[in-house]
């Protein structure tokens, strides 16, 4: 699994290393889904996505978010990798 920010898709050469990937999570932080629109726009697919505001029940803030928030987070990405990938993580390391 290779992990690269979502504006890396615009950039060629990191588009081809996406691409390359066998799998793909794409994580938007709220429900405008910038990152679905870009990911769409580039043609490419996606096995798990997330859509932070909703999976968490949250409104779109602008603060920085609380140690807890930050947890929940992390929580729900490593649930998603470890669903997509099959296994537990510490076992890839």
């Amino acid at each position: 699994m290779k992990i690269g920010c979502l504006p890396a898709v615009i950039v060629p050469w990191k588009l081809n290393e996406i691409m390359k990937s066998e799998k793909r999570i794409l994580i938007d932080a709220c429900g405008v889904r910038c990152g679905a629109k870009l990911i769409e726009r580039e043609g490419m697919s996606v096995d798990r996505y997330i859509e932070l505001t909703s999976e968490l029940g949250l409104k779109k803030a602008k603060e920085l978010p609380s140690k807890e928030l930050e947890e929940a987070v992390y929580k729900t990405i490593r649930k998603e990798a470890k669903a997509l990938l099959g296994r537990k993580l510490s076992e890839r390391r």
